[in-house]
């Protein structure tokens, strides 16, 4: 029977008993078991600062992170003991005045402070805190500084949130029974997996993993699919640095008990490493073009365009299963979270081209003054190239745009399904306002010539 889910707290379920798409995540406990949680992840951090900020250096990587999680994620972080975030609040003043006395720069103890707000209940939230991409994106500095180790990291960062997202529905869809809604969202999950290689091609070395799921998944009633993907999942874990699967690990603190939250979480976080990917693209264009070199411009946009089209469409086919009541639960207490807060997703609409006061400004949102866009300085330099160059790297920016507005457009499709034309989460006037953006390309002044 379906009831109005209350504010706050583990009975954010829409059906009395039902898990999985609708539902409540697996896992969540009876009121014992999260009291149980409380107190070994109370009792855990306090033991942990009382050791850790003593005198000596402090062991950051041997913070009890998991009890944390694992508590948050049993009650929802709009449902967690004020007593346990007094604790942390304290725990991080403690690791800045450790730092101040005691200069480091570990890597771990980087993720700690810097994940530690994140456990915060402020209101309202960011979009920030809430999808942690702070957290996500430093993940990514452990790198050996070879070459390519940057851009296989992006992937396998991507790869890693996505494994994430498959064992979690794999897991929904087997305590479910394996039909229904639940099933629709697995599949999809299942798919946007099998073409990883298309969309994160330095993942994995060895494809075969995915090899064998695309080969379950055309397999009559999908025969197998199930165990497969959990193979794949795992050969993608197994890639992965420890800093990186701990990075992801922490990063899913669901404001409700809601499954479809888990879902939603890992769906922007993957959005916003897509666009990174990008942003990033365009600011090496940027650069080449300033520094005479059209066909590397025209190459970093050229990757972009070929991966940006598959990885959004498969991310909404993800999205359109969101069943629009949980996510009226979700909105009710992510206020002044919302994605055109997104930091990447500015700095690609904002490197792109200057444009007019109002013709897209954000509603809401970080704003980013650059002195040099492409548009702008492709337009300035052009002439001066061969004219196969020129229209190479025109050609590329091209693509880029449509993509980019195709997902855009897609966007708003998502949006109008699941909340119709109510307010954005962010304040903005919702899917009049995507509507509006989706008709705005990154290169007016290609568009128009």
């Amino acid at each position: 029977m379906t009831k109005k889910a209350p504010v706050g707290g583990p009975a954010d379920s829409l059906e009395d008993g039902h898990m999985g798409v609708g539902g409540t995540a697996l896992g969540h406990g009876t009121r014992a078991s999260r009291d149980r949680a409380l107190r070994t992840a109370r009792d855990a951090v306090a033991a942990w600062s009382h050791a850790a900020l003593g005198p000596g250096r402090p062991d950051y990587e041997g913070f009890p992170y998991e009890q944390v999680v694992g508590y948050y994620q049993q009650v929802g972080k709009a449902a967690v003991s004020g007593e346990l975030v007094a604790l942390l609040r304290g725990t991080r003043l403690g690791i800045e005045c450790a730092g101040r006395a005691r200069p480091w720069s570990a890597p771990e103890a980087w993720l700690l402070d810097t994940w530690l707000p994140l456990t915060f209940t402020d209101r309202p939230m960011s979009y920030a805190s809430y999808s942690g991409n702070d957290v996500l994106t430093l993940a990514q500095w452990d790198t050996d500084g070879a070459p390519g180790a940057t851009e296989r990291a992006e992937d396998l960062l991507l790869a890693v949130l996505l494994a994430d997202l498959v064992e979690r529905e794999t897991q929904a869809l087997a305590a479910t029974g394996g039909e229904g809604r639940q099933r629709t969202r697995t599949v999809a999950v299942w798919q946007a997996l099998a073409r990883l290689a298309d969309w994160a091609p330095l993942a994995l070395p060895d494809t075969a993993p995915l090899d064998g799921l695309r080969d379950a998944l055309a397999a009559p009633g999908a025969e197998g699919a199930a165990d497969a993907a959990t193979a794949a999942a795992a050969a993608v874990r197994a890639e992965a640095p420890q800093a990186l699967r701990r990075a992801v690990e922490v990063t899913l603190l669901p404001m409700t008990t809601l499954h479809d939250e888990r879902m939603f979480i890992r769906s922007i976080q993957l959005f916003e490493r897509i666009f990174a990917r990008v942003a990033r693209a365009l600011t090496l264009a940027v650069e080449a073009v300033r520094d005479e070199r059209p066909l590397d411009a025209a190459a970093f946009l050229e990757s972009a365009a070929d991966r940006l089209p598959d990885a959004t469409a498969k991310l909404y086919r993800i999205l359109t299963t969101m069943p629009p009541e949980a996510f009226a639960v979700i909105r009710n207490h992510t206020h002044g979270a919302s994605a055109i807060q997104s930091r990447p997703y500015q700095l690609v609409e904002t490197v792109s081209a200057k444009r007019e006061a109002g013709a897209h400004a954000p509603e809401k949102g970080p704003v980013f003054a650059l002195d040099a866009t492409l548009q702008e300085a492709f337009l300035t330099r052009a002439g001066g190239w061969a004219t196969a160059d020129t229209r190479r790297l025109e050609e590329a920016m091209r693509r880029l745009d449509a993509g980019w507005c195709g997902m855009k457009r897609t966007h708003w499709g998502v949006t109008m399904k699941i909340i119709g034309r109510v307010s954005g989460t962010g304040g903005t006037t919702g899917a009049d306002y995507l509507k509006a953006a989706a008709g705005v390309g990154l290169f007016p002044l290609l568009a128009a010539g």
